[in-house]
């Protein structure tokens, strides 16, 4: 702010601005459309769309696989909002999936790490798996999965999403090693089932999570 007299002029020095501290994050999505998510596929399709609301001006660049009996890229590394949105609609269950029993679940969790190596660096690094949360078939171990996430910094987050009960009395029958995952690398897991209420609340809680 500038002051004038007859005879002087005295400069006020201005605040300095504030430093910009809003995340910016890499986000890769993982959506299982395996033959067992034939009841839950089109609640999967507003889970994608609930991520890319959620993580609006939060994501600068994002990217989706799906796997079952083998693993697809549905859109390649792209702005967040029309890239998730393009990729919901081409979500399709994989029938065929359900003859040979197959779900890759920790192949697709590895290529989807290995996908953030190409991201840029200067992003935080986010994956959110959609999945019933299970493994049948992958080559690569459970154990390499998460080492290669802890030393990657990425992380992982888990919306489980069934037509069933995820428990089995007080065993986890489903999702057991993706809660390890998460909590192993600072995110969380959480039982969405089909609920939208409980989906909000997860997404919300994410977004307080993300570093």
């Amino acid at each position: 702010m500038l002051f004038e007299t007859a005879t002087c002029a005295v400069a006020f020095p201005q605040a300095a601005a504030a430093p910009d501290t809003t995340s910016r994050v890499s986000l890769g999505v993982l959506i299982d459309t395996s033959a067992h998510q034939k009841e839950v596929i089109d609640f999967q399709r507003n889970v994608i769309r609930s991520v890319a609301d959620g993580f609006g001006g939060l994501a600068t660049e994002s990217f989706v696989l799906r796997y079952a009996d083998e693993i697809e890229t549905l859109q390649d590394w792209s702005p967040l909002k029309p890239g998730l949105e393009d990729a919901s609609k081409r979500i399709e269950l994989d029938v065929e999936s359900g003859q040979n029993r197959r779900t890759l679940l920790y192949d697709a969790v590895d290529a989807a790490l290995k996908k953030f190596e190409t991201s840029n660096k200067a992003n935080s690094k986010v994956l959110v798996i959609i999945a019933e949360g299970n493994d049948a078939g992958s080559a690569a171990k459970y154990t390499e999965v998460k080492k290669r996430a802890i030393a990657a910094r990425i992380q992982c987050f888990v919306l489980l999403v069934a037509s069933h009960n995820l428990m089995g009395g007080r065993m986890r029958h489903f999702g057991y090693y993706l809660y390890d995952l998460a909590s192993a690398t600072k995110g969380k897991a959480y039982d969405v089932e089909r609920s939208k209420k409980n989906l909000d609340k997860a997404i919300r809680d994410v977004l307080k999570r993300v570093r």
